[in-house]
């Protein structure tokens, strides 16, 4: 009997296969929001989670944000790229670098700056008491500054 059952199912599944049965067919259809929502931080006037359109741009969110502050950076921000739904934009702030006048910093000040020890600190207090910068380039004058050495902290100086 237990055969019987046996046999009888395998013929079942061998004549729907022949009938060529596929079971229902599911129509999908392929959709998409007509919006997405994207959060909105850092240097933005309104942070916050904002609801735009599917096809929106980082201007966009900008804009949504009512705008960058005085102090955001765009300068590595591709303005033009369409968000992911989902997605965090950060605008960062511009960092500032402190400045190191080589007029009147302190021996501590300038070791800071790269390459420039105690020793050599010392060298350009004595040169700069000797006779003022008048521009930065005079820091060259200082025993030890050539221009590679210069070149590294240039940046980072002013009179």
């Amino acid at each position: 009997m237990r055969y019987g059952r046996i046999i009888l199912a395998i013929v079942g599944l061998i004549g729907l296969w022949l009938c060529g049965y596929q079971g229902e067919k599911e129509h999908l259809t392929l959709t998409h929001a007509d919006t997405k929502v994207v959060e909105v931080k850092g240097a933005v006037e309104q942070p916050g989670v904002y609801e735009l359109a599917w096809e929106a741009t980082v201007q966009e969110a900008i804009q949504a944000a009512q705008g960058i502050r005085a102090n955001g950076d765009l300068s590595a921000i591709n303005q033009t790229r369409n968000l992911e739904a989902g997605e965090v934009l950060i605008i960062p702030e511009i960092q500032e670098i402190k400045c190191i006048s080589i007029n009147t910093a302190s021996v501590e000040e300038l070791d800071t700056l790269p390459g420039i020890g105690i020793k050599m600190a010392e060298r350009i207090i004595a040169e700069r008491t000797r006779e003022p910068f008048t521009q930065i380039e005079d820091l060259k004058r200082v025993k030890g500054i050539g221009d590679k050495l210069f070149a590294k902290m240039a940046d980072q100086i002013c009179l």
